[in-house]
């Protein structure tokens, strides 16, 4: 559990570890939640989603979280497996 102090322009600190494992970067919109009496922060939906493109399954979205050069490496050394019938299924 961490904590936090209002300042006096009434912002609060969310620590970096937390920002990090939730993708919150300078500029995410979050919707302040109220529930049982306490206030939760949502990121909000930026409208991400899946279209073809000539061919091609793609994501679209505003901003992508997480290391994506990781998760396309091993999405693409995945392919390759598959291709080269490697594949342990």
């Amino acid at each position: 559990m961490a904590t936090s102090k209002v300042d006096d322009f009434g912002r609060v600190l969310i620590p970096k570890p937390i920002r990090d494992r939730f993708g919150l970067e300078p500029g995410t919109r979050v919707k302040l939640v109220e529930e049982a009496g306490r206030i939760a922060l949502e990121a909000e939906d930026d409208d991400a989603h899946l279209e073809v493109r000539d061919g091609i399954l793609v994501h679209v979205a505003e901003r992508v979280t997480g290391d994506v050069t990781n998760i396309i490496e091993k999405v693409r050394e995945e392919r390759i497996r598959q291709i080269l019938g490697m594949d342990e299924s």
